[in-house]
């Protein structure tokens, strides 16, 4: 395991930590405790209670924490809690051991690195939450520079051709949703839920209540409107972030925009051809996620 400094097309670097065959931020540790995590990851023990939140970079970790933080308390007050608490690639073991139940256990990694087994073991309900590639890039892109451990500060022209080759933290998204759906149709072994960005965003009460139903959890028609409004986007951005001092470069926002199409605002026509041309390319022969791109 090694902290390395991967470039973008003009030079500028962003600080991560390269674990052998696949890259993971560092959260400010050290290599050993970075390999150390890693390398459990895959050995993790699961609780009866605990929920499983399974996410690509940006594509709603944040917001389906905080929804189901308010569902499992019953309650649409904020929680104290955060998801680095139970991130599993951010926190050593005995961290999360001592989170109490019920635990929300999230990560970003593709099911090669996934606690499979344990998953299983206890058939852990999982969410999978995916969004749409373009605004994911954007999200992406802005949080980099908005983070201060990457210690990157270069351009979009610049960053957008590394990362949709896969050469930054996590790999492609192409590849992580080819797993995803190769796992699937394989027989994942545990309950799984795939829930869409853009569907909770523009249809947000209805998607509540077919993540209800998955976790076989009744709330009251009320509470429902309460948790929904709460979790919108005007809502979560007066809350207040503990880690803003700590971890992020003056100005910058964690929850910036969570619009659908702000892509548009940032792709250039060449930019939307290539990316439809690689994406299409590398998703040849995978159809299980249909995506929407604009409202």
């Amino acid at each position: 395991m090694s902290r390395i400094q991967v470039k973008d097309r003009a030079g500028a670097t962003m600080e991560v930590a390269d674990v052998g065959d696949y890259i993971v931020p560092f959260f400010m540790m050290s290599g050993p405790e970075v390999k150390e995590i890693f390398e459990h990851v895959p050995k993790q023990k699961f609780r009866d209670d605990d929920i499983m939140l399974l996410t690509y970079p940006k594509t709603g970790t944040n917001w389906m924490y905080e929804i189901l933080s308010m569902v499992l308390n019953k309650s649409s007050e904020y929680v104290k809690s955060n998801k680095l608490m139970t991130m599993m690639e951010a926190r050593k073991p005995e961290q999360i051991e001592e989170v109490p139940s019920p635990r929300i256990m999230n990560v970003h990694f593709p099911p090669r690195y996934l606690p499979l087994e344990g998953l299983k073991e206890k058939q852990t309900k999982t969410i999978l939450c995916v969004r749409n590639p373009k605004d994911t890039a954007v999200s992406y892109y802005n949080h980099t520079r908005g983070i201060k451990m990457y210690e990157y500060t270069g351009k979009w022209n610049d960053w957008l051709p590394a990362y949709v080759a896969g050469e930054f933290e996590y790999g492609k998204y192409t590849d992580y949703l080819k797993e995803f759906e190769t796992a699937i149709k394989d027989g994942i072994g545990f309950p799984l839920h795939i829930l869409y960005f853009e569907d909770l965003k523009t249809n947000g009460l209805e998607e509540l209540d077919k993540l209800l139903k998955f976790l076989d959890i009744d709330l009251d028609d009320e509470l429902k409107k309460n948790v929904m409004h709460q979790c919108g986007f005007d809502q979560m951005s007066k809350k207040p972030n503990p880690l803003a001092n700590d971890m992020f470069n003056e100005g910058f926002k964690f929850l910036r925009k969570g619009t659908i199409g702000n892509w548009q605002t940032w792709f250039t026509v060449a930019q939307n051809e290539e990316f439809d041309r690689i994406w299409e390319s590398e998703m040849k022969g995978y159809d299980m996620f249909k995506f929407r791109y604009t409202m």
